[in-house]
Formats: C-alpha cells, structure tokens, sequence
C-alpha cells in the first residue's frame, strides 16, 4: 500500500475503524508500521476522536428532550398535515365551484319548455301521424312504402327501437287497436341492419305465452326494406287500412 491510499484510508481507521475490510485495516496497519508520516496522522486522529468524544460525554442531556423531540416531531408532523388538508379541501372546493359553475351554464344555454309549443307540437303529431312515421324513418334515409299500408290512425308512437333481444335500433312505430285490445310494433328493418329473410313470409308464427305473433310486410320500392310487425290480437289485419283488408 501506498501513502495516497494509506492517507485515504486514515479517517476510516482512526473514526470509524470497524467501517474498513479486514484485508484494508491489516494492509493500512502494515503501513503505518513502516511509515512515521501515515503513523503520525493516524495518531492525531486518534486523539481527536477522543477529545471529541469526552466533551460529547461531558454535556449533560436535558431530562425532558426526548418529550421535546417527540413534541417537535408531532408539531411538525400536525403542522404538515394540516397543510396537506387545506391543500386538498382548496382543491376540492375549487372543483366543486368549477362543476357548479359548468351547471349553471347548462342550466342557463339549456332550451326552455313552453307550455304552449309542447301542446301544439302533441297536437300536431295526433292529427298527422303519418308525419310522425315520414320523419322517423327519413331519419335512416327510408320512406314509408308497405305493400299493406298500416292503419295510421291507431298510432301510439314512432321512434327508433331495437327489436326484442336485438341491440341495433331501427325505425318502430306502435298501433294500439284499443277498442280490440290489440297493439303491435312495427321494425322497419334493411337487410344490412338484421337478416329477416329466414323469418316466414306466409304470416305463420310459433307459439307464445303471451299470445304474440309475427308477421312480415314487404317495402314496395326495396326488395332489402321489409316491415316486422310483432303483435297480439286476432290478426294482422286489425291493424292494417281497410283498403287493404280481405
């Protein structure tokens, strides 16, 4: 070993000599043997530490400041905690006023429902039902063509549905045969939107609990546009025109 190493080594084996390898303490120790210059400052070490050492034992350690250490850390502690709180509670009030402010807009730009126009538009819709239907379906680019027009006057609504256990919706429109006690829903239905050409054509239907059964009506101007008309009653014709009837 050299002196720059032995030099580097020194703070190590005078302070904190259990902090060096066995092989780095017994190569340091042989060269302080051989060499009074690293001797020497392995000695002022030494007695530094010990200098050090008595004054640190000659001090006298207030009964009372492990209490104050602890105090001070709880303090801190409390102190940092609190911080956090009113971070986290200003954080969130300002979210709370953000949404509340953000709702008020809505509320505020949100159109406004007048009576009057909520009752001319009912009325408008009972006396022109086929508009009801013409705008449902024009909504997915059809027109309103069956080979057997349906009895618009028993309208009960049009919107878009999906057929039952389906997912995808489609033009529907409900007639309700009151006085027959009698109502179907009717699937405008293209042939890219469901296949319906295994469904039978000649009106027949399996047997239900509840006493529905299906029917399929032609689109006069697509062979791909067929009406599904699911219903209860007697027959088909309780909600088809007159005209068209027999």
């Amino acid at each position: 070993m050299d002196c720059n190493t032995a030099r580097m080594l020194v703070a190590f084996f005078g302070r904190q000599g259990s902090e060096l390898a066995p092989e780095d303490a017994a190569a340091l120790n042989a060269h302080v043997a051989g060499c009074s210059t690293c001797a020497a400052a392995v000695g002022f070490e030494r007695a530094f530490d010990d200098r050090v050492g008595k004054a640190m034992l000659a001090v006298p350690v207030p009964t009372d400041l492990k209490a104050k250490v602890l105090d001070g850390v709880a303090a801190a502690r409390g102190a940092w905690y609190r911080q956090k709180f009113y971070a986290v509670a200003g954080l969130a009030a300002a979210i709370f006023l953000s949404i509340g402010g953000l709702v008020a807009y809505q509320i505020e730009k949100a159109p406004e429902l007048r009576i009057n126009e909520l009752i001319a538009s009912a009325d408008a819709d009972a006396q022109n039902p086929e508009a009801q239907v013409d705008r449902i379906l024009s909504s997915n680019g059809l027109k309103y063509s069956p080979e057997k027009p349906f009895e618009l006057r028993l309208l009960l609504s049009a919107e878009m549905k999906a057929p039952p256990g389906q997912s995808r919706k489609v033009p529907s429109f409900v007639l309700n045969n009151a006085p027959k006690n009698a109502q179907a829903t009717v699937y405008v239905v293209r042939d890219t939107d469901y296949n319906w050409k295994s469904l039978p054509q000649d009106g027949s239907s399996v047997t239900s609990t509840f006493g529905f059964q299906l029917a399929v009506v032609r689109d006069t101007r697509r062979s791909d546009v067929a009406y599904i008309v699911i219903f209860t009653g007697a027959g088909l014709e309780m909600f088809l025109e007159e005209r068209s009837s027999g």
